[in-house]
């Protein structure tokens, strides 16, 4: 057994805070000295009774490789710590959009493959645990992974991106702490002592302190969740029956349009159970034992896809791209069959659209959209309700935050938001509740805090006050009223089909250039125009904008919507002098509102740096409402 045992965080390449008092920590034989030598200086400590030590370097400037040596004065044993660098530390916390790995993104962004990879920039992934019974003083596992070629697909994709653009224009080492778990709300990642003003938050998670009576709710929701796969997949007759063989009879199958939702004939919206679909494509000879790719968009919920009777791949749950290769000697010259088993779970069943649907090699490609053959295998009553843990209030906070409390950081960088869209008031109180929390629990009251305003997502539509995610991304921009925050507004970087889209390079260069602003005390215009008044003149509304670096530009025609009487009005604006101006206002408007939907269709207005303007809603008062730049 080890005599020395480091927390996790200390270890082989890990990266240090320049400028930073730092602290390193271990266990080690109860009353003993523990001896540290770093960059030719010496920290001794003596271990208490139950063999904690900790000592505290000192500030040092960026820079390395450097080494450090640990050890006791119990026994030979030493500790010996290679390729340290001190630089800039983030901690990028959040749920799937922070979580979503460069894996992901390797078709988008080929070019991060190729060498030079910059392995000045490393990861610790954090491992994914919750714990309910009280804050852990350590993680159990982890490792700093420099980037290369090997690892980088499992750099987060947002943290990566951000990190790039940070080195290229400092030139300095960066270290990633990456704590993600998607689909988390705000508050499993906030602590008992801060959730003590809301404590029905705190009732859903206090029952699971007892590690018997959360062992038996795993259990319990695992053999349901079980049981209901199991029934799937012995009742379905297309697997007792291989319908995805090539030979079997599909004449009397009906028919659908793909992509899109399977609703069609006898397949209504609700329906649960399995779905066959198959159709046959033709290949030319010239693209036979080529590398040979099906990418299908996304399926709701699960699928297994066959080409030819052989299987080439298969997905559990809905979100991930479906992305296969077709092995060699699977694909042949003239005819050839593609088969897809679904699972619907809840309904709302279906292949996205917008998304590629085609079976390709380097020079050819054949389109799958059109008309598939389907036929019904297995009807069911909806999976019993998933039971995620790991998603109650304080449960990451304590197993995935807790734990590095003690190491300094630079900053963090925050992805969340969509699993609060249901509350958004409340989650304007959470998130700000969140990020003083985090900073007083750190000792870092000054520690820079950016976050990503939620991108568009869904139907393109007008503007509404009924919108859940314009509702967030107000929450979010409020936030902004806490000293040393900064916000990268992702609105232009959504996808209307996708909750995880691609452009990650968009949304880290942006968190970047908040980065500069907020941690580097450098001026620009981030996070974007920020609608700071509305002043009604007569029939005119003019709306001015705080001086952000940068003059407003509009794309096309910009559009504002004015509510009165509940009737909504879309006006046309234009843009005099960096204030946006539009006339013929209702005498009797009540609410002006811009990209103010879940995807707005309105979004026009830009800076001349690039960035879009922030979504705004302003209520109409006489005499008007003035509002701050941070209320905007």
């Amino acid at each position: 057994m080890d005599k020395i045992k480091l927390s996790a965080l200390i270890g082989d390449g890990m990266v240090i805070q320049q400028e930073s008092k730092f602290p390193v920590w271990g266990y080690s034989v109860p009353k003993t000295l523990t001896t540290v030598v770093f960059l030719n200086e010496t920290y001794t400590a003596q271990t208490d009774a139950d063999g904690k030590w900790r000592v505290v370097l000192n500030n040092a400037p960026a820079g390395g490789p450097y080494t450090m040596d640990i050890f006791s004065d119990c026994g030979e044993e030493c500790k010996h710590i290679i390729d340290i660098y001190i630089g800039d530390v983030w901690l990028c916390s959040g749920q799937s959009n922070m979580e979503l790995p460069m894996e992901r993104l390797k078709d988008d962004f080929p070019e991060e493959w190729k060498e030079p990879i910059n392995g000045l920039i490393r990861q610790f992934k954090v491992p994914q645990e919750w714990d309910f019974a009280g804050p852990r003083e350590d993680f159990h596992g982890g490792l700093w992974t420099p980037a290369s070629a090997e690892t980088l697909s499992g750099f987060s994709g947002t943290a990566w991106f951000f990190a790039k653009s940070l080195y290229e224009k400092y030139k300095t080492p960066i270290g990633l702490i990456n704590a993600s778990l998607g689909g988390s709300p705000v508050e499993a990642w906030m602590s008992e002592s801060t959730l003590a003003s809301y404590p029905q938050k705190i009732a859903l998670s206090t029952p699971y302190a007892d590690a018997a009576f959360m062992s038996k709710k795993i259990q319990e929701n695992e053999e349901r969740q079980q049981a209901w796969h199991d029934a799937v997949y012995t009742g379905d007759a297309g697997l007792s029956e291989e319908w995805f063989r090539e030979h079997v009879c599909d004449s009397a199958w009906e028919t659908l349009e793909l992509p899109g939702p399977f609703n069609t004939g006898e397949v209504p919206v609700s329906f649960c159970g399995v779905l066959w679909l198959r159709r046959e494509f033709a290949a030319p000879p010239e693209c036979i034992g080529k590398p040979t790719k099906a990418w299908l968009g996304t399926i709701t919920d699960a699928d297994t896809v066959y080409v030819n009777g052989v299987k080439i791949g298969e997905t559990t749950y809905k979100y991930p791209p479906r992305k296969y290769t077709i092995p060699d000697g699977v694909l042949r010259a003239g005819k050839n069959q593609i088969t897809m088993r679904v699972v619907c779970n809840n309904g709302q069943g279906g292949v996205t659209r917008g998304k590629p649907f085609k079976i390709f090699t380097d020079d050819w490609t054949v389109n799958l959209q059109g008309t598939w053959k389907y036929k019904i295998a297995l009807t069911v009553p909806p999976i019993p309700p998933n039971f995620f843990i790991q998603w109650r209030p304080m449960g990451l906070y304590n197993a995935m935050i807790a734990p590095l409390l003690a190491f300094p950081v630079k900053g963090v960088v925050w992805y969340q938001g969509e699993s609060n869209d249901g509350a958004p008031d409340e989650y304007a109180r959470l998130f700000t509740d969140l990020i003083e929390d985090w900073r007083c629990k750190k000792a870092q009251p000054d520690m820079p805090f950016l976050f990503v305003q939620l991108p568009l997502f869904g139907t393109p539509g007008e503007n509404t006050e009924e919108s859940a995610w314009a509702a967030i991304r107000s929450a979010q921009s409020k936030a902004l009223a806490l000293p040393k925050t900064g916000m990268a507004c992702a609105l232009d970087l959504g996808e209307w089909n996708d909750l995880h889209p691609v452009n990650k390079k968009g949304v880290g260069e942006r968190l970047a250039l908040a980065a500069s602003a907020v941690g580097y005390g450098e001026k620009n215009s981030a996070p974007g125009p920020v609608a700071k008044a509305a002043h009604r003149r007569g029939n005119r509304l003019v709306i001015t904008f705080d001086d952000r670096e940068a003059g407003l530009i509009a794309q096309e025609t910009p559009y504002v919507s004015i509510i009165a009487d509940g009737k909504v009005f879309r006006l046309p604006a234009r843009i005099e002098e960096n204030r946006l101006i539009t006339e013929d206002v209702p005498r009797n408007a009540e609410t002006v509102l811009y990209a103010w939907a879940d995807n707005p269709a309105d979004r026009q207005i830009y800076n001349t740096d690039g960035l879009p303007a922030l979504p705004f809603r302003f209520q109409m008062k006489r005499p008007p409402l003035s509002l701050t730049k941070r209320e905007a």
